[in-house]
């Protein structure tokens, strides 16, 4: 340019314009699509894809001080004394200057030129050495013999696209362009965007007619927040790249490296490495190629991260129990690569997407050793798969969420669920005045991923909380079978509000309630706590689930029908459900719950009005480490349910009724239990079956180890209701307390049985005399749940039935009754006989009569029986000659069993007749028997459907 031929050499045409030389090269880079992994090729890949770069242009300015140069190919290579043209950097709104400068297409689809002034080193003749002549080359220097410094000032974007797998994305090199180009870019507010701009560094740069070799190296610092932002404003790809290598030989790749900054989920900042080799492959033939391959690794930038309020969590870290987690791996082994995804029609450059990190084969997920620090400092390892997030992703939620989303893939779940083997941690930060007091041996934790509040200083868009847990909690484990580890939640309120902001301190919720199984010696016949315990607090131990949190966030009670499902298995005197006993409790009760130490526990049983509106299950240490000792403590008014179920009469009156339970089980060092109970009730009454009335005025049950348990009453009085009533009147013949002199306690593993049996003198007065009548009245208080409290009353018994004579008449009978208080009467029997006779002497003739009756009933279960008989004979003799004797003999039975139901009538007459030395008798008898249908005719036997059953529909047609 600006150059003409004067005949003998090339001149200035105008001494004034620039004098430019510019020259033309060849394609300097080939770019070659990368091979399979090592793991997976047995054999050479076959062909691979390349594609050319374009060609490259050096444009040299001719200084003023050289005049002319000659046309010869040894003038015009000597760039030494000629001046290289670079690019300008053009700034938004400049005008470009029009001049060409140096443009270098390397590696292929970026543009290079310099960024500070260079020189070339160019060879004007061949050099030759034993036999071999070098190609024609050009070296690149920097302005003293140093490193040449180089940037990226534009993308070629218009050519057909390359291959996906390549070393290069399109995002790299926008990233580099970025990084290097030096023009200053503002954003949407017209605030100059700040990046980390540095140029790349080539340590070597030969160009050649077939390729160029070099050495090319770049490095960056991180991109801030503020120039994140302002990029995402004028949507520009966030550049992620940290480092940058490329060796090349003749144009082919030798060596690339690109560190790609981002972060692992966990929120650390890695780099992740990848590196393309050439590898050399032997092929079956013989022969042998050599194949670009990539291997992949990352680098955490910064071994441990610290959580806190500050950092993301949308409730201020209470739903992560570590406070700090450190990464020990330095460096992972080889991993999967993952490609940048390619879609059609997508204008701006792809940056490779989040992804988990697994090994080169894709057989399984790297685990990452990591090192929790709890709210008490304690350090507990496990390890974890975990994603990779690339900087220009950090802001981008969704593909986290799919990722962690653990209906995705079976795969996925195992990811989020750790094992930590035991190890004690706490789950929350305890109270100030009880440390330890959240802390458990925990068996796995489940990781979710959830979107970060706003404001938040971590880095990504989404953070790391445990989502549920499996702890041991030792207040259960001697209750339930096979709770080493039970499944928990943070509890709601804890995470929304924090610890104190619930009544009884709650942090964790159990997954499911679990039903404490107390063995019948352990619990007593007073009652049998079996109750559902689900939550999990820092001073109360575990409680049952009766909080709610009301539209204003305050917690309070929850409705009693919720309450009382905790209590559904729950048994007093081992059959009534004591959940249906439960009184209400004041919101203002529960918060005794919050602080309860043992002093506070004690003064609650000690004082009469004192009540702990929940049991309470808690653990606590010995003195001189002897062991723990667990124990489960309730102090509660019972009230009576509005009606009994299935409109039964109430089995119990509790009105007043105190229940106080304090269990203890102590583990000793050797695992040694021993388990002692302490149970009251206080002023309950028993109506059973509505025939009897049992008032306590105070029921103790005590167990301690070694000795059989001990039950006591007081106050304890039998009264007969309904149709037993009467008995009543025979009160004056029993004891004033059935506890004293001649009654009986009898305390078993299976229950409790008490009562009296006393025996009544014969009376005799005048005419009258009543003999062998014995009252016997026995209470059953069972420990079993499947058998319920029952009562059996006698008058006499069957083998020994009572006598009564008034004059000439007399009989006897005896009445036994047994029912209980879940079926009612089961059995029922009695019976009654009587009779009387007469003689008769006139001397002439002499004769008597005899009459006797009697009635038998029995009850047993569904079987009803009742008999009746009439027995009358006489005789009369008359001189004794002729003698008449007559018996009539009438028998009448009715059994009903299994629904059907019979009557047997049988009538026997007998007469005899005698006459001096001849008699004759005459006997004749009837029996008969009828069957009962099996049951009662059903509703739509009581219709003919042809004629009636419309006009029945028809009757309530209307508002009737």
């Amino acid at each position: 340019m600006n150059l003409r031929w004067d005949g003998r050499r090339l001149v200035r045409r105008e001494p004034a314009a620039p004098t430019l030389i510019l020259i033309g090269l060849p394609p300097q880079h080939v770019l070659e699509e990368v091979a399979p992994p090592p793991a997976a090729t047995t054999a050479s890949p076959g062909p691979m894809k390349a594609f050319a770069s374009g060609a490259s242009q050096l444009v040299f300015s001719v200084p003023p001080e050289v005049d002319g140069l000659e046309l010869s190919l040894e003038s015009l290579l000597d760039w030494e004394r000629l001046v290289p043209m670079t690019v300008p950097v053009v700034q938004p709104g400049a005008t470009p200057t029009g001049l060409p400068g140096s443009v270098l297409e390397f590696p292929t689809r970026l543009l290079l030129t310099y960024d500070e002034p260079v020189d070339w080193v160019c060879p004007p003749e061949p050099r030759s050495a034993d036999g071999r002549t070098g190609l024609w080359h050009a070296r690149l220097t920097g302005e003293r013999g140093g490193e040449a410094l180089l940037r990226a000032f534009a993308r070629v974007g218009d050519r057909t696209p390359v291959a996906e797998r390549v070393p290069l994305s399109a995002a790299d090199l926008e990233a580099l362009v970025t990084l290097t180009c030096r023009q200053q870019l503002f954003d949407t507010d017209n605030a100059a965007i700040v990046l980390p701009s540095a140029p790349l560094h080539a340590e070597q740069f030969i160009v050649t007619p077939l390729g160029a070799s070099t050495h090319l190296h770049g490095a960056w610092d991180d991109l801030t927040g503020k120039a994140a932002a302002q990029l995402d404003s004028i949507r520009r790809n966030r550049p992620n790249l940290a480092a940058y290598d490329h060796i090349t030989g003749l144009g082919r790749d030798q060596f690339v490296r690109v560190v790609t900054r981002g972060f692992l989920c966990t929120g650390h900042p890695a780099l992740l490495v990848t590196e393309y080799k050439r590898l050399f492959i032997a092929d079956r033939d013989g022969g042998v190629t050599a194949y670009l391959q990539r291997e992949d690794r990352i680098l955490p930038r910064v071994p441990e991260v610290r959580y806190g309020e500050t950092t993301g969590f949308p409730h201020q870290g209470r739903e992560m129990p570590f406070r700090t987690l450190r990464i020990t791996d330095r460096v992972t082994p080889p991993i999967k690569p993952v490609w940048p995804p390619k879609l059609p029609g997508q204008d701006q450059p792809l940056a490779v997407e989040s992804f988990w990190v697994e090994l080169q084969d894709g057989s399984r997920d790297h685990e990452f050793t990591v090192i929790g620090t709890d709210h008490e400092g304690r350090d507990v390892s496990f390890t974890i798969p975990l994603v990779f997030v690339p900087a220009s992703r950090a802001g981008e939620f969704e593909q986290l969420r799919r990722l962690y989303a653990p209906e995705e893939t079976k795969a996925t779940s195992n990811r989020l669920e750790r094992t930590l083997g035991g190890q004690v941690m706490a789950m929350a930060k305890p109270p100030a005045d009880a440390p330890g007091s959240t802390s458990h041996a925990v068996g796995s934790l489940v990781f979710q991923m959830v979107p970060k509040s706003d404001g938040g200083e971590h880095p990504l868009a989404g953070t790391l909380v445990v989502s549920r847990a499996e702890v041991q909690v030792p207040a259960l484990e001697p209750f339930t079978p096979n709770a080493s580890h039970v499944p928990v939640r943070f509890n709601t309120v804890y995470v929304d509000r924090g610890m104190t902001a619930h009544p009884a301190r709650a942090y964790l919720d159990l997954d499911t309630a679990v039903d404490l199984t107390f063995a019948a010696e352990q619990s007593g016949g007073l009652a049998r706590p079996n109750a559902a315990v689900k939550v999990i607090t820092s001073q109360a131990g575990v409680v049952p689930d009766m909080f709610k949190a009301d539209a204003t966030g305050a917690v309070g009670t929850a409705p009693m029908t919720d309450i009382r499902k905790a209590f559904g298995a729950a048994k007093l005197l081992g059959f009534i459900d004591l959940g249906e006993l439960v009184g209400d409790i004041a919101g203002q009760a529960l918060d005794r719950l919050g602080q309860l130490g043992d002093d506070d526990i004690q003064a609650v049983l000690d004082d009469d009005n004192g009540r702990l509106p929940a049991p309470v299950l808690r653990i606590r240490d010995l003195a001189d480490g002897a062991g723990k000792e667990l124990r489960y403590v309730w102090k509660t008014d019972l009230e009576p349910p509005t009606r009994g179920p299935e409109d039964k009469p109430l089995l119990l009156d509790v009105n007043g009724t105190v229940l106080t339970l304090d269990a203890r089980t102590t583990i000793s060092k050797e695992a040694d239990r021993t388990t002692s109970v302490e149970g009251r009730l206080r002023h309950i009454a028993l109506n059973v079956a509505g025939v009897a009335r049992v008032e306590i005025a105070e029921l103790t049950f005590r167990a301690v180890p070694g000795s059989k348990p001990d039950v006591t009453a007081s106050g304890l009085e039998l009264k007969f209701d309904g149709d037993l009533e009467f008995i009543n009147t025979l009160r004056s013949a029993l004891p004033a307390d059935a506890f004293g002199s001649g009654a009986f306690v009898d305390v078993q593993p299976s229950g409790i049985r008490t009562g009296y049996t006393l025996a009544l003198p014969a009376i005799g007065v005048g005419v009258f005399s009543l003999a062998n009548v014995s009252l016997t009245a026995e209470l059953i208080i069972p420990f079993e749940p499947a058998k319920a409290v029952s009562l059996r009353f006698s008058v006499s018994e069957r083998q020994r039935p009572f006598n009564v004579t008034v004059s000439l008449f007399g009989g006897g009978g005896y009445f036994s009754l047994l029912v209980d208080a879940e079926r009612g009467i089961r059995e029922a029997e009695g019976a009654i006989e009587f009779g009387g006779s007469a003689a008769l002497d006139l001397g002439v003739a002499s004769g008597g009569v005899t009459v006797m009756a009697g009635v038998r009933f029995e009850l047993k279960g569904d079987a009803v029986t009742v008999g009746g008989y009439l027995r009358c004979n006489g005789f009369l003799s008359v001189l004794g000659i002729v003698t008449v004797s007559v018996e009539f003999y009438l028998e009448l039975t009715y059994e009903k069993k299994d629904g059907q139901s019979v009557v047997r009538g049988r009538g026997t007459l007998t007469v005899s007749v005698k006459i001096a030395f001849f008699s004759k008798s005459v006997t004749l008898s009837l029996e008969r028997s009828f069957s009962g249908a099996p049951g009662d005719p059903t509703f739509v036997d009581c219709f003919d459907k042809d004629t009636h059953w419309e006009e029945y529909c028809l009757s309530f047609d209307g508002d009737s």
